[in-house]
């Protein structure tokens, strides 16, 4: 029998103290990105495709060996990039290691992970020049975006929730996606790494409620995105993960 291959989630959301615990306590295992990310897996039908585990970066958790996983997927985070804290350090250590490993083993980064992605390989993080990004809004496809195995079977239509962007996208970089106001909205880097700035795999209410004292406020900007998370079947997919 064919041993299954392993995904490997790196949560980055927030060292203690960075944000309020209480306000997840409605999602599947509270603040545990990890727990929330397998609960999707499982809705996709993959958990018993793959072998799935996580690390808390954010929480002292060390970052794997380049080799010990057959994909990564790198989650969001409440710090920006420009914290420079050691374990985001340890991190774009962790990614120069695996882009320069003499293999490609693909990476899929999501809103922080997006950004320190493209901040490794020589893109610039900025904060938006406008109101931060909050809501379900759409995406326009470029023309590589729309031949892109990434998008198949899914309306270009996602869950935003940032400050900062990746403004200048690194040299290698081909662009899948924009807004108005995010110009690298979903970037394909070459040998299986892909980094998105929405979050796919979040619910409307998990969205909602990540703005604390705000999601009274804001919780009409959120809407159902229920094919978004097949962005992720699409990564694992294309790279033979499944």
């Amino acid at each position: 029998m064919t041993a299954k291959k392993k995904l490997i989630f790196l949560a980055q959301m927030g060292a203690p103290g960075r944000y309020d615990p209480a306000i997840f306590a409605n999602q599947p295992g509270g603040d545990n990105e990890i727990l929330w990310f397998e609960h999707m897996l499982a809705e996709l039908g993959l958990l018993d495709k793959i072998t799935y585990e996580g690390r808390r970066i954010c929480y002292g958790d060390p970052v794997p060996h380049p080799s010990e996983g057959d994909a990564y997927v790198i989650g969001g985070s409440f710090h920006s990039v420009h914290d420079d804290l050691p374990w985001q350090h340890d991190i774009r250590a962790w990614l120069y290691a695996i882009r320069n490993a003499g293999h490609p083993v693909p990476v899929f980064g999501v809103c922080g992970g997006h950004q320190l992605m493209s901040q490794v390989l020589g893109g610039t993080v900025e904060g938006l020049p406008g109101e931060p990004a909050i809501g379900t809004l759409p995406v326009n496809l470029t023309e590589a975006g729309r031949d892109s195995y990434l998008f198949d079977g899914v309306i270009p239509r996602f869950n935003f929730g940032n400050e900062e962007h990746v403004s200048s996208a690194p040299p290698q970089a081909v662009v899948l996606a924009t807004t108005p106001d995010i110009p690298n909205c979903a970037l394909d880097y070459g040998q299986g790494w892909i980094s998105v700035q929405f979050h796919p795999e979040a619910s409307d209410r998990c969205m909602t409620e990540s703005w604390g004292p705000k999601a009274a406020t804001i919780a009409d900007h959120y809407a159902p995105t229920p094919d978004a998370p097949r962005l992720f079947l699409n990564f694992l997919k294309a790279n033979g993960i499944l």
